[in-house]
């Protein structure tokens, strides 16, 4: 009593915490992973962000030297000095110095000269050592002989098209694929060819620097626009949001189970605690029964009475047998959940068997209200089982169809053969199973709770399940049909016999 007791309120108590507890926590521990997940992917995003506008910065500015050393190459593609010179990226640093400088105020003058022999190029820079009044400054372009206005703005047009093109090559290489554009400024004004993309580069991800591309003559400046680097940062991240998501799925899935399990063990408890119940009736009813038939042997000196005395000994020894029948049911099952049942298969006649439970039930329920019609096949129905289980299986399901048809009983049992399988069906005229029992009823221990009159009929949750199991070791299945309120059908499905 004591040990009941305390599992009792072990029960209650694991059930009381689960019940209160179980949910929210587990709702927190979600939130929070999924929190923090965000967090640090919101974190990850920004990171990549600056890494993708330092991989354009890194674009602009290679393809910007790549262009100016283009502009002066014709002449010198041998000269290592010469390129290495002008791919630096020190001369690019200097070169841009010079371009930001002429917006501080700073007279500035930049010539280049070609010659057989070397490249001069002459930078000068002029401050002024007092604070003058402001003046329009003058920026004046002096052309090499023979070269016309047109002819350097055509040229201009087509070094454009060159530095444009050598921009998209480079994010290519930089793995960055998405929409952009170029605004062209003045290089005297600073002021932007096309106002439209100006506005539109307002509002942009993305706006590199100011870039000259022909070392020969300054007439515009290129800047690179990227209205959204947000595909390309989704992009970057692309595992990373996999492995986010994998792992919240994973984390829901893993709650989920854990939810299943907690449930599944919940209803065992329950189950078993009304096994416990049932059993103790079981068990009590024919103790009570043989108790009650020796006690009016003695009380009522049958011995001078061998008629009724012959009559208490058989209903004693009736149930002396219900009693064994009960243990041994308890028994084999344990037995079969801790794999030490070992069948002993031979040639067995199913519908011999069959044959022997159902004039057993028949005699067993001697009353006009039962009635069991069996339809064997005409041709023989053999398998590779052990006589012993599967009659007690045949027993099992006819007995369940016995108690739950309530009070006129019509049970049909058929046997035939069916492409090499022995199919045996046992149809009776109860409530019927809905469906959603219909897998359940082979657990162990598991009653349907939604029909009161079943509680009325004495069982342990053990028959069928016992059923299940033994069919499964001999290789067949069991399923449940009909429809409620029009009774049940067992069909049993048995690997039919051939010989090696």
């Amino acid at each position: 009593m004591v040990l009941i007791f305390h599992n009792y309120h072990q029960i209650s108590g694991m059930k009381w915490l689960s019940n209160r507890y179980a949910y929210p926590l587990v709702l927190f521990a979600m939130i929070a992973s999924i929190a923090l997940q965000a967090a640090w992917l919101i974190q990850l995003f920004h990171s990549q962000q600056v890494q993708v506008k330092r991989d354009l910065d890194q674009a602009v500015a290679d393809a910007a030297r790549m262009s100016e050393y283009l502009s002066v190459a014709p002449g010198h593609e041998n000269n290592e000095n010469f390129r290495n010179f002008f791919l630096s990226p020190e001369w690019l640093q200097l070169k841009q110095s010079y371009t930001h400088m002429r917006n501080k105020g700073i007279s500035s003058r930049f010539e280049t000269e070609m010659r057989n022999d070397s490249t001069l190029i002459t930078i000068g820079l002029r401050i002024a050592n007092h604070k003058s009044k402001p003046r329009k400054r003058r920026l004046v372009s002096v052309f090499d002989n023979g070269e016309t206005l047109e002819t350097v703005m055509a040229a201009d047009k087509r070094d454009l098209r060159r530095m444009d093109s050598l921009v998209k090559l480079e994010c290519r290489r930089q793995n960055i694929n998405t929409s952009s554009f170029y605004i062209l400024y003045d290089y005297k004004t600073g002021k932007p060819e096309s106002q439209e993309n100006w506005n539109k580069a307002q509002n942009a991800d993305y706006r590199s620097l100011h870039f000259g591309y022909n070392l020969n003559f300054f007439i515009h400046t290129y800047q690179l626009v990227v209205p959204s680097i947000t595909k390309v940062v989704l992009q970057r991240m692309r595992y990373y949001l996999i492995s986010s998501f994998l792992m919240i799925l994973l984390t829901g899935l893993a709650f989920r189970f854990l939810f299943k399990v907690l449930q599944s063990q919940r209803l065992y408890t329950q189950a078993r605690l009304a096994f416990t119940g049932n059993m103790t009736h079981e068990l009590k009813t024919p103790v009570a029964i043989i108790e009650a038939a020796l006690d009016s042997i003695t009380r009522y000196q049958l011995k001078n009475d061998p008629v009724r005395m012959e009559n208490y000994l058989a209903i004693s020894k009736t149930e002396i047998n219900r009693l064994n029948l009960m243990i041994d049911k308890v028994l084999n099952l344990e037995q079969l959940d801790n794999g030490e049942i070992n069948l002993r298969p031979e040639l067995y006649d199913v519908q011999q068997g069959l044959d022997r439970v159902v004039s057993s039930m028949r005699l067993q329920n001697g009353g006009g209200s039962v009635t069991i019609d069996y339809f064997p096949s005409e041709e023989p129905c053999f398998v590779n089982g052990d006589p012993v289980h599967l009659t007690n299986v045949f027993y099992n399901l006819l007995d369940n169809a016995v108690k739950y048809s309530g009070p006129e009983v019509l049970i049909k049992v058929t046997c035939k053969s069916v492409h090499e399988q022995i199919i045996v069906t046992v149809q009776d005229n109860g409530p019927g199973i809905s469906k959603i029992y219909r897998n359940r009823i082979f657990e162990r221990f598991f009653r349907i709770p939604e029909n009161p009159d079943i509680h009325m009929v004495k069982g342990t949750g053990l028959g069928l399940h016992y059923v299940k199991q033994i069919i499964a070791k001999h290789g067949g299945t069991i399923t449940v049909a009909g429809e409620p309120d029009t009774g049940s059908i067992f069909i049993v499905n048995l690997p039919a016999y051939h010989e090696i």
